[in-house]
């Protein structure tokens, strides 16, 4: 057949007519061996012309966009040549199930090139109008997306029956248009065409989203129930699944349980919806009972299963269920080994969930990785998730937002402001700024870095923030002493249409407390309850007690704490025990001290700050006493660690510190500014840690806390003008805050400290908290 045939080829696109332009096909040397044995034939089948739909499939037929084919340059090789000789061999007729065979095979892979051209030849031989070969036409086009080419098809059939209604009814629910699939099956009637089984399934399987009311989905269930077609497991399954996306459990059950006949589908869609129920040990017997009824799960069954193991981080099932994927040869399978990989993590199995990953090899996907990553993050090794992270990036493994978050969470817990930047550019690269849930951990890791300024300007730059990238900043405004900026960012909040969370009313009510702004701290706890309907937590209480403690009102805080509709624990007395150590109320604190240790006997800062106030009242054996009860309890207090970075390395130090190499420098240092304080100052505030006797103090312990000696690191090893930024596992004392003041005045250096419980940033001598932390 000449090549002239082909460019008088037509096909009807949209009701009018387009020719068929053909492009050049270049062969690899096996596929130029293939077809050259294919041309040599003397009689050709079927099955030597799927050799043609197998070139189709492939990368290397490199088609370029011309309306709706594709072509190039001519060549002595044609696509469309390959095709028709098929057809144009004299011993050869027109084969309309080969022609159905290759429009599903289109269907299944989604080549609508190749399926327009087969629809070409359809009407070019005039076997369209064949009914089953018209059906198969509606769904390859529908299932390649192309619904308006479906409609047109479906319109201009001469015998319509449930088989195209049926393609019509998918064609719609695959491309979303869930209103156009229930509209048309109402139409079926004027039709007078009954819908099958197979119409209830596609419809109940596209029910459970928010555009179809639960009501639809029950009312196809009754139908099924009157029709007999629900104890068709295709039907059944359908209506599980509906019922699963609708979270009716129960409905759910009821139905699984009266079904006369279950498959793999079936289990499979229970399990899951118990899974997603949080039922994690349900869904794992039903697991069990599954294997029972000799089921063979299948991938997508054992990654439900592991996520069950994992959730409700039953370890020894997971090793079992990990056991049973090895003996199926699914180990190194992408969803299955993720699955593993994260059931390990969240089981702190870190050391297994790394071996998992190296066993995938090339398999592991970024979502492989990632399970990894949060899993060392998570579990407190974050140097080492940081390591995999990098180790990531090395071997092309591609980032996605969830990669940049996780990484971000990591640079806030160490926290490492060079490492942050590193994974924000990368957060450049990969164009993830506009995903809020990327804003919002950049937005935190910043602050927790002690970088502010990058905080706000992520902030500013992020368009359309929602509750939780808002939540953030307030938080980060609360955390650095900013109240004002606090209230006004929840009032731009509410001014957006932006709901106010739980977590938003604590961060603002922090703000509050930590300024003591007690009147604006009541009226958002009161229009939290009256205004929004969020209840109040136990965090919330804790909140207000510290807002009222903190500001000297330690009779309204008690009253507060009596009438309480929950029972107060420890996390609401601590507030309240800080407030009677800052006003040196020691009988309050005897009795919030006595509460603490109710609920947490092993609370060790509740003996050091009792111990203190004894000393600070001259109670030296009461002092020793909370010192004897410490050792007989083997309570042991928390030792003071800072840290600070320099040229992307984290520095280390503890109270009295002499492993470091630079330590005779930093002494020295620290030495020479203790003399310019003294000589400044004759009034430096007494020191407040706990005496190793009573009424004794210890050189070393008041003049070199581990803050002090990390501060003076910075100052010999960070360029001039550079902001030092140093971070504390526990509170800093009232003796090293003022010196931090000082020491900022004397070096004309901004000095920034993350405590455990918020920012301290010192300026010329003044500090953010306005002394009142």
């Amino acid at each position: 057949m000449s090549s002239s045939i082909f460019w008088s080829l037509s096909f009807t696109v949209n009701g009018n007519l387009k020719p068929v332009q053909w492009r050049k096909v270049t062969y690899s040397s096996n596929k130029l061996a293939a077809r050259k044995l294919f041309d040599e034939m003397v009689k050709r089948t079927r099955v030597a012309d799927l050799y043609v739909t197998e070139c189709a499939n492939e990368a290397e037929i490199g088609m370029e966009s011309s309306g709706n084919f594709r072509n190039s340059d001519a060549s002595d090789e044609l696509l469309g040549e390959s095709v028709m000789d098929s057809f144009g061999c004299a011993s050869n007729k027109m084969d309309e199930q080969y022609i159905i065979d290759q429009l599903r095979y289109c269907s299944s892979e989604g080549i609508l090139e190749l399926g327009e051209l087969y629809h070409a030849l359809t009407i070019k031989t005039a076997i369209w109008f064949n009914k089953l070969v018209a059906t198969a036409l509606l769904n390859m086009y529908a299932k390649c997306g192309k619904i308006e080419s479906t409609e047109m098809i479906f319109d201009r059939m001469s015998c319509i029956d449930v088989a195209s209604c049926n393609s019509m009814i998918s064609g719609y629910v695959s491309n979303g248009m869930l209103s156009d699939a229930f509209a048309f099956f109402v139409n079926m009637g004027n039709l007078d065409i009954a819908p099958n089984h197979y119409t209830y399934s596609i419809l109940l399987s596209a029910c459970g989203g928010p555009s179809i009311p639960v009501q639809v989905g029950k009312q196809l269930h009754a139908q099924n129930v009157k029709l007999k077609f629900i104890s068709l497991t295709v039907v059944a399954n359908s209506a599980l699944t509906m019922y699963i996306k609708f979270r009716m459990i129960e409905e759910t059950e009821n139905l699984f349980l009266g079904l006369a006949s279950r498959n793999l589908i079936s289990w499979t869609a229970f399990i899951s919806g118990l899974y997603h129920q949080k039922a994690f040990y349900k869904a794992l017997t039903q697991f069990c009972l599954m294997r029972k009824n000799n089921i063979e799960p299948n991938e997508y069954t054992f990654s439900v299963a592991l996520a069950c193991a994992a959730s409700a981080e039953y370890r020894d099932y997971g090793c079992a269920l990990h056991a049973q994927v090895i003996k199926h040869g699914m180990n190194s399978e992408l969803f299955v080994g993720t699955a593993i990989i994260d059931m390990y993590s969240k089981c702190a199995e870190l050391g297994d969930a790394r071996r998992q990953l190296e066993e995938m090899g090339h398999k592991a996907s970024s979502a492989s990785w990632n399970a990894v990553i949060a899993g060392l993050v998570h579990n407190g090794e974050v140097a080492s998730g940081l390591e995999v992270f990098h180790k990531m990036l090395n071997n092309d493994i591609a980032c996605d937002e969830y990669t940049c978050s996780v990484s971000l969470k990591a640079c806030s817990s160490l926290p490492s402001l060079a490492i942050c930047k590193q994974v924000h550019s990368r957060v450049v690269k990969g164009m993830f700024e506009t995903n809020l849930h990327v804003a919002s951990s950049l937005i935190e890791t910043y602050a927790q870095c002690g970088n502010l300024e990058d905080a706000e300007k992520v902030f500013c730059l992020t368009s359309t923030p929602d509750d939780v990238t808002f939540n953030a900043m307030i938080k980060v405004y609360s955390q650095y002493g900013n109240p004002m900026k606090a209230i006004f960012l929840f009032e731009k909040m509410v001014e957006k249409g932006v709901s106010p969370t739980s977590f938003t009313f604590l961060a603002v009510i922090s703000a509050c407390s930590h300024c003591g702004l007690v009147q604006q701290g009541k009226e958002f706890f009161e229009s939290m309850t009256r205004d929004y309907r969020i209840p109040p937590e136990e965090n919330h209480y804790s909140c207000m007690v510290d807002l009222l403690s903190r500001s000297g009102q330690l009779e309204n805080a008690f009253k507060f704490i009596k009438k309480l509709p929950i029972e107060p624990s420890a996390p609401i007395w601590r507030p309240f025990l800080a407030g009677c150590k800052f006003y040196g109320i020691l009988e309050l604190a005897e009795m919030a001290a006595s509460k603490i240790l109710e609920h947490d006997p092993g609370d060790a800062s509740v003996y050091v700050t009792l111990s203190n106030m004894y000393v600070e009242a001259g109670k030296a054996s009461d002092a020793l006493k909370q010192r004897e009860l410490m050792k007989s309890k083997l309570v042991q207090k928390e030792p003071g660690c800072s840290w600070v970075e320099v040229n992307a390395k984290i520095h280390r130090f503890f109270s009295g510190d002499t492993s470091h190499i630079d330590m005779p420098k930093v002494y020295c240092r620290l030495e020479n500014l203790m003399q310019k304080i003294r000589t400044d100052s004759n009034n430096l505030a007494k020191t407040s840690v706990l005496y190793p006797e009573p009424g004794k103090v210890t050189k070393e312990k008041c003049l070199f806390h581990s803050e002090r000696l990390a501060v003076c690191f910075g100052l010999l090893n960070l360029p001039e003008g550079t902001t030092i930024r140093v971070f504390k596992n526990i509170r800093i004392c009232f003796d090293c805050h003022m010196t931090m003041k000082h020491i900022s005045k004397i070096t004309n250096r901004d000095i920034t400290i993350r405590d455990n419980y918020r920012f301290h940033h010192f300026k010329q001598g003044c500090c953010s908290c306005g002394d009142f932390w």
